[in-house]
Formats: C-alpha cells, sequence, structure tokens
C-alpha cells in the first residue's frame, strides 16, 4: 500500500507541480502558453524516446521467456487495444465528435497506463511474478502505439478524407524518432534470448528512471493543464471512462476466463489481467496530441479524471482479488 501511495504521488504530485509552475510562469498570454506547450512537448519527447528505452530494455531483458502458456497474455494485450480503439472510434461516430477531439477519445481509450499503474499494483499483489505477468501483457503493446495508434489518432485528427486527398506522409518519415521504443523492444528480447548476463547497473538505473519518467511526464501534463477546461468535455470524457472501466474490462474478463488463464501460474496470470483491463488513460496517450496538434486539454483532462478513478478501483482490485 506504501507503495501504490508512493507511485500516486509522484505521479499526481508532479502533475500538481507542473500545474502551479504553469499559473506561475506560463499563464496570462498566448505567447507564454505556446512556451508552455513547446516545453510539455520536448519533456514528452525526452521521456518517451530518450530515457525510456533504458527501462524498456531492462524489463525485456530480463522477462521470463520460459512458461509457453503466459504467451497468451500478449495476444490478448493486442486485444485489449482493438476494443479499447474500436469502442473509442464507433462512439465517436454514434456521437458526432468533431475530428479534434474524437482523435483524443481515440487515444485516450486505446492507450492503457499498463506499467505505471498496473505493473505496481501487480508488483504489489503477487511480487516479481505479477509485474513480470504485466511486461508479458504490454509485450506488443508499446510497439502497436507506434505503429497503429500513432498514424490512426493523426488520420482521425485531419477529418474525412475527400477523393483525391493524396496520402499523408508517414508518421515515422515526420518525426523519425518514434522507431526508438520499438528499437529497445527488440534489443531488450535479443539480449534476453542470447542469455547475455544483464549488468547489475542497469537494473539500478531502470529502478531510478521508471518514477523519474513518471515524475517529468506528470510535470509535462501539468504545464499544460487547464482544470477548467475539464467541464468543456461533459459528453467526451464519460465516454473514456465507460470505454476504460466498462467496456474494456467487461471483454476481457471473459475472453481471460475462456483462454483458461486462472489455471495459469496459480491463477496470478488472470488476476493481472483484471487489473491490466481497469487501469487509466496511459502518459502516452498525451504524447500524439503533442506531436499533431490536436485536442491536448481534452487527453489531459481525461488522464486526470481516470487517474482519480484509482483512488475508487485499488480498494476494488484489493476486495475482490483478495492478493
Amino acid at each position: 500500500m506504501t507503495k501504490i501511495i508512493f507511485i500516486l504521488g509522484v505521479s499526481i504530485g508532479s502533475v500538481m507541480l507542473g500545474y502551479l509552475v504553469r499559473r506561475a510562469v506560463f499563464s496570462g498570454d498566448q505567447l507564454r502558453e505556446r512556451a508552455a506547450a513547446t516545453l510539455s512537448r520536448r519533456m514528452k519527447i525526452l521521456s518517451i524516446f530518450i530515457l525510456n528505452p533504458i527501462p524498456v530494455i531492462d524489463s525485456f531483458w530480463k522477462l521470463p521467456l520460459d512458461n509457453g502458456a503466459i504467451f497468451l497474455l500478449p495476444v490478448l494485450g493486442i486485444i485489449s487495444l482493438f476494443i479499447g480503439g474500436g469502442a473509442s472510434i464507433a462512439l465517436s461516430r454514434l456521437f458526432r465528435i468533431p475530428p479534434d477531439r474524437a482523435a483524443s477519445v481515440f487515444t485516450c481509450g486505446m492507450f492503457t497506463n499498463i506499467l505505471t499503474f498496473g505493473g505496481l499494483i501487480a508488483f504489489v499483489f503477487y511480487g516479481t511474478s505479477g509485474y513480470a505477468m504485466v511486461q508479458l501483457f504490454n509485450m506488443l503493446v508499446s510497439a502497436s502505439y507506434y505503429i497503429v495508434g500513432f498514424p490512426i489518432s493523426r488520420r482521425i485528427s485531419l477529418g474525412p478524407r475527400t477523393e483525391g486527398d493524396p496520402p499523408g506522409p508517414s508518421p515515422f518519415r515526420e518525426q523519425p524518432y518514434l522507431i526508438v521504443p520499438m528499437i529497445a523492444i527488440a534489443t531488450g528480447l535479443a539480449l534476453n534470448l542470447l542469455r547475455l548476463p544483464r549488468p547489475l547497473l542497469l537494473d539500478q538505473a531502470a529502478g531510478l528512471l521508471v518514477p523519474t519518467l513518471a515524475a517529468i511526464l506528470g510535470l509535462s501534463i501539468g504545464v499544460t493543464l487547464r482544470l477548467r477546461r475539464i467541464g468543456a468535455y461533459r459528453r467526451e470524457i464519460p465516454l473514456i471512462l465507460l470505454i476504460k472501466f466498462v467496456i474494456v474490462p467487461a471483454v476481457m474478463i471473459p475472453l481471460g476466463v475462456a483462454f483458461g488463464l486462472p489455471g495459469v501460474s496459480d491463477g496470478v496470470a488472470f488476476n493481472v489481467l483484471v487489473i491490466v483491463s481497469v487501469m487509466p488513460v496511459a502518459f502516452n496517450a498525451l504524447v500524439p496530441p503533442a506531436l499533431y496538434g490536436f485536442d491536448l486539454d481534452l487527453a489531459n483532462s481525461a488522464w486526470i479524471v481516470s487517474t482519480l478513478a484509482l483512488i475508487v478501483i485499488l480498494p476494488l482490485l484489493f476486495v475482490t482479488l483478495k492478493p
């Protein structure tokens, strides 16, 4: 419980600190607002594409690869993305949400905070075996964010394509650093398969970087956060919460039963699936709006509201799963 409080404090506390900095330094005119947006974008790029590869390599390097049944989890991870993303597109069309907002609804519905919150909760509940299960669930998810999620969100933000429109440029050509997380995943897996010894320094660096990344990402959210804007999304935010906390778990949990996960690793695999199925909006969901210029206020607001929902979700998980 202490660790959960710590990670919530680091994440939400850094957002609040960033918000105070915004109020003190970046509010007042459009020039300062643009400076805040630029700073936020640079912090997100620093976190996701420069610092994050180190713990990614470390986690995939030490991932246990000898239990065949647990490799159902990466498949379920991909399925969860398409459930969240598909529900986001369907609901955006049903409620006629404009493209600028629909793109943010898509990233918030598809991108889930699996590692920062899901990983910590699984570790506190089930130790290193639970944390490893989260890594497996997330194995293909991160790559899918960049290969599928980023380009689709950009396409949605541009609105319906008319006949004769030329195809848009490849996001990897415009932002070649998008390939970095996938290189980190491939590097970690290759080192794992080669059974090379892992330096102790890498573990120590990863242990320091994980909360540091959460803090930097939280600050990047805070410096562009406009709390008064939350009320402007009375339609979109409830739809995102419906996707994250009702639609995704309502599909994923029965799928986990159908896949036989309750019988894998004394039920830990299934319980981890339950945990990651009810996690809030991911930090990564805020990166495409910053890169491509669609509704960042909506993504920030959905992140805040869905993360605060953990105050209710965590006790429910503890009572339900009885770790």
